[in-house]
Protein backbone atom coordinates (compact mmCIF):
# COMPACT_ATOMS: atom_id res chain seq x y z
CA UNK A 1 0.00 0.00 0.00
CA UNK A 2 1.62 3.15 -1.05
CA UNK A 3 0.77 6.33 0.95
CA UNK A 4 -2.40 8.20 -0.17
CA UNK A 5 -3.55 10.33 3.52
CA UNK A 6 -2.38 12.72 4.90
CA UNK A 7 -1.96 13.11 8.69
CA UNK A 8 -4.94 15.70 9.21
CA UNK A 9 -7.08 12.52 7.77
CA UNK A 10 -6.05 10.37 10.20
CA UNK A 11 -8.54 10.31 13.21
CA UNK A 12 -11.07 9.21 10.42
CA UNK A 13 -9.58 5.57 10.32
CA UNK A 14 -8.37 5.59 14.10
CA UNK A 15 -11.03 5.03 16.93
CA UNK A 16 -10.80 4.06 20.21
CA UNK A 17 -10.42 0.88 21.27
CA UNK A 18 -8.84 -0.23 17.61
CA UNK A 19 -6.81 -3.54 17.91
CA UNK A 20 -3.30 -2.82 16.43
CA UNK A 21 -0.58 -4.89 15.48
CA UNK A 22 2.70 -2.70 16.37
CA UNK A 23 6.28 -3.24 14.87
CA UNK A 24 9.23 -2.60 16.76
CA UNK A 25 12.41 -2.23 15.05
CA UNK A 26 15.38 -1.59 17.52
CA UNK A 27 17.56 -2.07 14.93
CA UNK A 28 18.70 -4.20 11.45
CA UNK A 29 18.41 -7.41 13.11
CA UNK A 30 16.27 -6.63 16.28
CA UNK A 31 12.43 -6.66 15.58
CA UNK A 32 9.98 -7.91 17.08
CA UNK A 33 5.78 -7.53 16.34
CA UNK A 34 3.60 -6.87 19.47
CA UNK A 35 -0.76 -6.28 19.80
CA UNK A 36 -1.59 -2.74 20.60
CA UNK A 37 -5.06 -1.40 21.60
CA UNK A 38 -5.69 2.44 20.10
CA UNK A 39 -6.24 4.95 22.89
CA UNK A 40 -6.64 8.22 21.65
CA UNK A 41 -4.47 11.19 19.53
CA UNK A 42 -3.21 15.09 19.63
CA UNK A 43 -4.16 16.34 16.05
CA UNK A 44 -0.49 17.00 14.73
CA UNK A 45 1.12 15.55 17.69
CA UNK A 46 0.96 12.75 18.69
CA UNK A 47 -1.09 8.74 18.89
CA UNK A 48 -1.18 6.88 21.75
CA UNK A 49 -1.48 3.26 22.19
CA UNK A 50 -1.71 0.87 24.62
CA UNK A 51 0.44 -2.40 25.22
CA UNK A 52 -1.15 -5.38 26.94
CA UNK A 53 0.36 -5.86 30.46
CA UNK A 54 1.52 -9.45 29.30
CA UNK A 55 4.22 -8.02 27.00
CA UNK A 56 5.36 -4.98 29.25
CA UNK A 57 8.61 -7.32 30.71
CA UNK A 58 9.59 -6.99 27.08
CA UNK A 59 10.16 -3.47 26.78
CA UNK A 60 11.73 -2.82 30.12
CA UNK A 61 15.28 -3.31 29.74
CA UNK A 62 14.91 -1.47 25.77
CA UNK A 63 15.13 1.98 25.09
CA UNK A 64 11.85 2.95 23.28
CA UNK A 65 12.28 6.83 22.91
CA UNK A 66 12.95 7.59 18.93
CA UNK A 67 12.56 3.76 18.04
CA UNK A 68 10.58 3.10 15.01
CA UNK A 69 7.77 1.47 14.45
CA UNK A 70 4.98 0.48 12.09
CA UNK A 71 1.33 0.34 12.68
CA UNK A 72 -1.30 -1.57 11.11
CA UNK A 73 -4.67 -2.00 12.02
CA UNK A 74 -8.36 -2.61 10.03
CA UNK A 75 -10.30 0.86 10.56
CA UNK A 76 -14.66 0.66 11.72
CA UNK A 77 -15.04 2.84 8.51
CA UNK A 78 -17.97 1.76 5.77
CA UNK A 79 -15.48 -0.80 3.64
CA UNK A 80 -13.26 -1.60 6.71
CA UNK A 81 -9.88 0.11 5.27
CA UNK A 82 -6.61 -1.70 6.43
CA UNK A 83 -4.49 1.31 7.96
CA UNK A 84 -0.89 1.44 8.10
CA UNK A 85 1.65 4.20 8.47
CA UNK A 86 5.50 4.13 10.27
CA UNK A 87 6.26 6.49 12.72
CA UNK A 88 8.92 6.53 16.14
CA UNK A 89 8.08 6.56 19.61
CA UNK A 90 7.93 10.05 21.20
CA UNK A 91 7.51 8.83 24.97
CA UNK A 92 6.58 6.37 26.98
CA UNK A 93 4.44 5.67 30.61
CA UNK A 94 4.69 2.87 32.11
CA UNK A 95 1.94 3.48 34.99
CA UNK A 96 -0.79 2.94 35.43
CA UNK A 97 -0.84 1.20 32.05
CA UNK A 98 2.09 1.27 29.57
CA UNK A 99 1.32 3.63 26.99
CA UNK A 100 3.65 4.41 23.84
CA UNK A 101 2.77 8.27 22.37
CA UNK A 102 4.52 7.97 18.31
CA UNK A 103 4.49 10.85 16.38
CA UNK A 104 2.06 11.69 13.92
CA UNK A 105 2.72 10.13 10.65
CA UNK A 106 3.67 12.50 7.88
CA UNK A 107 1.09 10.35 6.07
CA UNK A 108 -0.41 6.81 6.31
CA UNK A 109 -1.55 4.38 3.54
CA UNK A 110 -4.94 2.87 3.19
CA UNK A 111 -6.92 0.07 1.28
CA UNK A 112 -10.39 -1.17 1.56
CA UNK A 113 -11.13 -5.10 2.70
CA UNK A 114 -14.83 -5.02 2.38
CA UNK A 115 -16.33 -4.59 -1.43
CA UNK A 116 -19.88 -3.43 -0.42
CA UNK A 117 -20.53 -0.30 1.70
CA UNK A 118 -21.11 -0.79 5.07
CA UNK A 119 -24.22 1.00 7.01
CA UNK A 120 -24.04 1.76 10.40
CA UNK A 121 -27.62 1.06 12.46
CA UNK A 122 -28.33 0.50 15.90
CA UNK A 123 -31.89 -1.74 15.43
CA UNK A 124 -32.91 -4.36 18.15
CA UNK A 125 -32.24 -7.93 16.26
CA UNK A 126 -33.06 -11.45 17.40
CA UNK A 127 -30.11 -14.18 16.27
CA UNK A 128 -31.14 -17.88 16.71
CA UNK A 129 -28.67 -20.79 16.59
CA UNK A 130 -29.62 -24.31 17.48
CA UNK A 131 -32.72 -23.29 19.27
CA UNK A 132 -31.06 -20.79 21.87
CA UNK A 133 -32.19 -17.12 20.64
CA UNK A 134 -29.87 -14.26 21.52
CA UNK A 135 -31.33 -10.70 22.06
CA UNK A 136 -29.05 -7.79 20.93
CA UNK A 137 -29.01 -5.24 17.97
CA UNK A 138 -27.80 -4.64 14.56
CA UNK A 139 -25.24 -2.47 14.70
CA UNK A 140 -24.12 -2.34 11.08
CA UNK A 141 -25.51 -4.11 7.07
CA UNK A 142 -24.40 -4.86 4.14
CA UNK A 143 -25.53 -7.17 0.88
CA UNK A 144 -23.52 -9.49 2.11
CA UNK A 145 -23.72 -9.63 5.54
CA UNK A 146 -24.42 -7.84 9.02
CA UNK A 147 -23.09 -7.00 12.86
CA UNK A 148 -24.64 -8.33 15.69
CA UNK A 149 -24.08 -7.37 19.72
CA UNK A 150 -24.85 -9.69 22.58
CA UNK A 151 -24.68 -9.37 26.48
CA UNK A 152 -24.85 -13.52 26.10
CA UNK A 153 -21.65 -15.45 25.46
CA UNK A 154 -22.09 -17.13 21.93
CA UNK A 155 -22.52 -21.00 21.86
CA UNK A 156 -21.31 -21.09 18.46
CA UNK A 157 -18.57 -20.86 16.22
CA UNK A 158 -17.13 -19.37 12.91
CA UNK A 159 -18.95 -21.36 10.10
CA UNK A 160 -22.26 -21.80 11.92
CA UNK A 161 -25.66 -20.86 10.53
CA UNK A 162 -27.53 -18.64 12.25
CA UNK A 163 -30.97 -16.99 12.02
CA UNK A 164 -31.12 -13.22 12.36
CA UNK A 165 -34.34 -11.30 12.84
CA UNK A 166 -34.93 -7.68 12.81
CA UNK A 167 -36.66 -5.21 10.64
CA UNK A 168 -34.38 -5.96 7.46
CA UNK A 169 -35.77 -8.85 7.53
CA UNK A 170 -38.60 -7.86 4.68
CA UNK A 171 -35.84 -7.02 2.66
CA UNK A 172 -34.04 -10.24 2.94
CA UNK A 173 -35.49 -13.40 0.86
CA UNK A 174 -36.74 -16.09 2.87
CA UNK A 175 -34.16 -18.80 1.73
CA UNK A 176 -31.32 -16.78 2.10
CA UNK A 177 -29.33 -18.34 5.12
CA UNK A 178 -26.67 -16.70 7.08
CA UNK A 179 -23.55 -18.28 8.79
CA UNK A 180 -21.01 -17.37 11.33
CA UNK A 181 -17.92 -14.95 10.06
CA UNK A 182 -16.50 -13.53 13.30
CA UNK A 183 -17.10 -14.04 17.25
CA UNK A 184 -15.54 -11.24 18.82
CA UNK A 185 -15.15 -10.35 22.70
CA UNK A 186 -15.53 -6.62 23.32
CA UNK A 187 -15.40 -4.30 26.87
CA UNK A 188 -19.76 -4.94 26.89
CA UNK A 189 -20.52 -8.36 25.21
CA UNK A 190 -19.37 -9.71 22.33
CA UNK A 191 -19.59 -8.77 18.28
CA UNK A 192 -20.33 -11.46 15.79
CA UNK A 193 -20.23 -10.80 12.33
CA UNK A 194 -22.80 -12.58 9.68
CA UNK A 195 -22.20 -13.05 6.03
CA UNK A 196 -25.11 -13.93 4.03
CA UNK A 197 -24.85 -16.71 1.42
CA UNK A 198 -26.39 -14.71 -1.33
CA UNK A 199 -25.84 -11.04 -1.54
CA UNK A 200 -29.08 -9.25 -1.02
CA UNK A 201 -30.26 -7.22 -3.88
CA UNK A 202 -29.86 -3.71 -2.90
CA UNK A 203 -33.18 -2.04 -3.90
CA UNK A 204 -33.51 1.95 -3.95
CA UNK A 205 -35.92 1.33 -1.30
CA UNK A 206 -33.65 -0.28 0.89
CA UNK A 207 -30.93 1.97 0.29
CA UNK A 208 -33.24 4.79 1.49
CA UNK A 209 -34.11 2.66 4.38
CA UNK A 210 -30.91 2.07 5.31
CA UNK A 211 -29.59 5.55 5.33
CA UNK A 212 -32.45 6.84 7.42
CA UNK A 213 -30.95 4.30 10.08
CA UNK A 214 -27.68 5.44 9.41
CA UNK A 215 -28.17 8.84 9.96
CA UNK A 216 -30.56 8.52 12.83
CA UNK A 217 -27.90 5.57 14.44
CA UNK A 218 -25.14 9.04 13.97
CA UNK A 219 -27.35 10.98 15.99
CA UNK A 220 -28.09 8.45 18.77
Amino acid sequence: MAPSNSKEEIRRFLTLGMKLNVSFEFGPDDKMARPATFIGLKDKHFVIIEIAEKDKEEFVLRKLENTDVVVRGIADTELGHIVAFKSSILTTIAKPTFLLFLRIPSNFATKPVREHMRYKVALNGMLTHNGNQYQGNLTDFSVSGCGFTTLVEPEFTKGAFVKVESTLNRFISADNGCHIASVRKMPNGWFVGISFEQEVRMTSELKRELLELSFKAGQA
